[in-house]
């Protein structure tokens, strides 16, 4: 009897046991499901959009944004090449207008829209020796400014955006070819304004000395070691916009949507108006 009683507490043991570890292995919840976001923005609007990623994150909790920011330019030759963007947010109409016009588009029909605006501004290091004599675009031709940082202005479409609609002012004011020589070409707009927050910039391998640079209003926003001495007119440069755009690439069109919709939301607009500094469209 004793023994039959063992056999049967050694099974039910056994049994439990087996139990036990079986269940480390099963998953009693339903599998969660999360959806990738490929957004592909302008670098200046890194600030605001990471702050709407909270938001909407917060509000769509299945969904991952996953940001890759850069000078437009830069962005368009890496979604030429592939990149699996599904959002394009440019900082002019140039680089936008390379993935509509292509035949076929590749945006997807009706998806492009202007998501903000913004300015251009002349900025000074905080503790710059020149800075208060330094008060307009037009006084970078004096002989004190010895290199000026802009955005890389060069290619077709232009590199960063920033840098060419630096150009155009200068060149509005007649100013261009005579700056030419001392302007010194950042990969973007970020980095013409770390290039005046440190008063110096590498080209080629070579230091410059940095006494100003053109970055957008909202760049200077953001940094307490530039101060804003000039703005630049609406009428010396193309409109400073950025229009957004879903790639007819992307596998989640309609999560693309939902986040360009909230792009145009009353929280979206209150974060790039109020904390930022943005233009509504």
């Amino acid at each position: 009897m004793n023994r039959r009683r063992l056999i049967v507490w050694i099974a039910t043991a056994v049994t439990s046991m087996m139990l036990v570890i079986g269940l480390q292995f099963v998953n009693l919840s339903p599998a969660s499901s999360v959806t990738t976001l490929n957004v592909y923005a302008a670098v200046s609007l890194t600030n605001a959009l990471n702050s709407i990623k909270t938001q909407y994150q917060n509000a769509n909790p299945g969904v991952n944004v996953v940001y890759t920011f850069g000078a437009s330019g830069t962005l368009l030759s890496q979604i030429q090449a592939g990149a699996p963007a599904d959002i394009f947010i440019s900082a002019a109409t140039d680089q936008i207008n390379v993935l509509q016009n292509a035949t076929p588009s590749k945006l997807v029909t009706g998806s492009r829209k202007n998501v903000v605006k913004n300015s251009l501004v002349l900025i000074v290091p905080t503790t710059s020796a020149v800075s208060p004599a330094l008060t307009s675009f037009n006084g970078l031709t004096n002989a004190n400014i010895t290199g000026i940082a802009i955005g890389d202005y060069t290619g077709t479409p232009p590199v960063v955006p920033a840098g060419n609609y630096a150009k155009q002012v200068l060149t509005s004011r007649g100013i261009f070819t005579t700056l030419k020589p001392k302007l010194y070409l950042a990969s973007n707009v970020r980095n013409v304004l770390t290039a005046v927050e440190n008063k110096t910039l590498v080209v080629n391998g070579v230091s410059k000395t940095i006494s100003a640079g053109a970055v957008y209003k909202t760049d200077a926003a953001i940094s307490n070691k530039v101060r804003v001495v000039d703005t630049a007119l609406t009428t010396e440069s193309n409109p400073i916009v950025y229009p957004l755009g879903i790639l007819t690439r992307t596998k989640v069109l309609s999560t693309a949507q939902s986040f360009s919709n909230y792009l145009s939301g009353n929280t979206a607009k209150n974060i790039f108006k109020n904390n930022y500094g943005f233009i509504l469209p």
